[in-house]
């Protein structure tokens, strides 16, 4: 298995009622493709730090597949490229990934 996580920085403007709709539309999206095995997302916990931060994720996802090959399918899936592009025109994100392979 491999899970693709993607850790999200949000702009301040977008509230907490767009965030779930994101992550809603997102699951549905993820699983009705027929690619994906699971998909979960958090928001994350902000702590005090003294070391400026190079990139504040506002929230992370981890979407499972059965393997890379269906993980590079659902990434080339025209819904998925339509979600990014509508919800960026909307709160222009920024978001980094990482995939792993799970540990058995």
């Amino acid at each position: 298995m491999v899970t693709h996580t993607i850790l999200f920085s949000f702009p301040d403007e977008m509230s907490q009622a767009d965030r779930d709709e994101f992550f809603r539309e997102g699951t549905v999206m993820a699983l009705e493709s027929g690619l994906v095995l699971s998909y979960a997302h958090q928001a994350s916990i902000q702590l005090p730090t003294h070391v400026e931060p190079a990139f504040v994720p506002s929230a992370m996802a981890q979407i499972r597949y059965a393997d890379v090959a269906s993980l590079q399918r659902y990434l080339t899936h025209p819904p998925v490229g339509e979600f990014v592009q509508r919800w960026r025109a909307k709160f222009p994100y920024r978001a980094v990934s990482v995939n792993t392979e799970d540990w058995s």
